[in-house]
């Protein structure tokens, strides 16, 4: 009986013990967030991000999001970024934005996906033939997206991208599964890229985000999947020779605040920055578009040799890659009916395009 009792009182300490550091996180954040001065209340947001502070979408927050967030709410919301993953890695933001340190972060890739599993259907490889499939997803998805974040304890306030991911190689180029042979291929994007790089043939490395371009210049790995914007600030352009420029991969981007930290700023501003950012969102993706499109060029100007591969080499890699598509239903990142919904807006939107 004795051994009952004290059972029952190490569990109630137990469950009083989290519930208490689950209000102090909560307590601290909210501190955190609001300030008052000279009578004035100002919220000002946390984020984190791995992007470089100046380079692609993080220039574009800077220049377009911040300033139109804070005359959106009358200079009553800010956002105050640390880039460069000076809050750390993916993993370390949500970390961070889970214990209050921060309140919410920029991601690509990675983040996308540990933030909301259910994003690797976005990302599944050879998912989308062009912007226009992404755009008409979107436009019939874009509030469930919201909601699947939401069930992960965010406020997804920007969906973004990091366009459609290119093959940048140093050794020779890569148009067949043979020519993964000899290459070390960096793989930071989690499980989903490593198992789809696998698929092609290659056996990636396993490197941090901010060790990937000293690892290029030392020759650690000497092969990416990448956005061009990203080969072009971090200078692995100049070692890079070869691009494989085949649609395989579109990378989602996002933006996110934790509910813990969103349900502290008044409605009327919540209300005012998801009113301001429908009305940029779409725009934001074609800058990121452009800016990539304007660094590739840049690269072909510098010497970087375009690899452009048949349809019967695509389909060699689809035919490796398309299985990736119900095997991460079956581990549960998304369900089957979600992976069979966004095939039917696909399937629906081709069949429109051929009429």
């Amino acid at each position: 009986m004795k051994r009952k009792v004290v059972s029952f009182l190490c569990m109630i300490f137990v469950l009083f013990f989290i519930g208490s550091v689950s209000l102090y996180q909560e307590a601290w954040a909210i501190d955190n967030l609001k300030q008052v001065k000279n009578g004035k209340t100002t919220y000002v947001i946390k984020m984190g991000t791995l992007a470089p502070n100046g380079v692609g979408w993080a220039a574009l927050i800077k220049t377009i999001i911040a300033p139109g967030i804070k005359k959106a709410t009358n200079g009553e919301v800010s956002l105050d970024w640390y880039y460069g993953g000076t809050m750390g890695d993916d993993q370390d933001i949500i970390a961070k934005m889970r214990n209050g340190q921060l309140h919410g972060g920029g991601f690509s890739g990675q983040g996308t996906i540990m933030a909301c599993p259910e994003m690797s259907l976005i990302e599944l490889p050879f998912m989308f033939d062009n912007y226009q499939e992404v755009e008409y997803v979107y436009s019939k998805l874009r509030p469930r997206i919201s909601q699947w974040y939401a069930k992960r304890g965010y406020h997804l306030f920007l969906l973004a991208e990091q366009d459609f991911d290119q093959i940048y190689s140093v050794k020779h180029e890569i148009r067949k599964p043979d020519d993964f042979r000899d290459v070390k291929i960096v793989t930071w994007n989690g499980i989903l890229e490593e198992r789809a790089l696998k698929a092609m043939g290659a056996s990636p490395v396993p490197v941090r985000v901010p060790e990937i371009a000293s690892s290029y210049h030392t020759g650690v790995i000497d092969a990416s999947v990448s956005p061009a914007i990203w080969i072009v600030g971090t200078q692995m352009y100049t070692v890079a020779k070869y691009v494989n420029t085949a649609r395989i991969r579109y990378s989602p981007a996002i933006g996110i605040i934790s509910l813990m930290a969103w349900n502290q700023i008044p409605k009327e501003h919540q209300l005012a920055i998801d009113n301001f950012m429908a009305t940029i969102e779409k725009g934001f993706r074609q800058r990121v578009r452009d800016d990539n499109e304007e660094c590739l060029k840049a690269m072909y100007k510098y010497g970087l040799k375009e690899t452009r591969m048949t349809p019967a080499e695509t389909d060699v890699f689809k035919k490796r890659l398309l299985p990736v598509w119900d095997e991460f239903a079956e581990k549960g990142y998304y369900t089957k009916a979600e992976l069979a919904e966004i095939k039917g807006i696909l399937a629906e939107y081709r069949a429109r395009v051929k009429k």
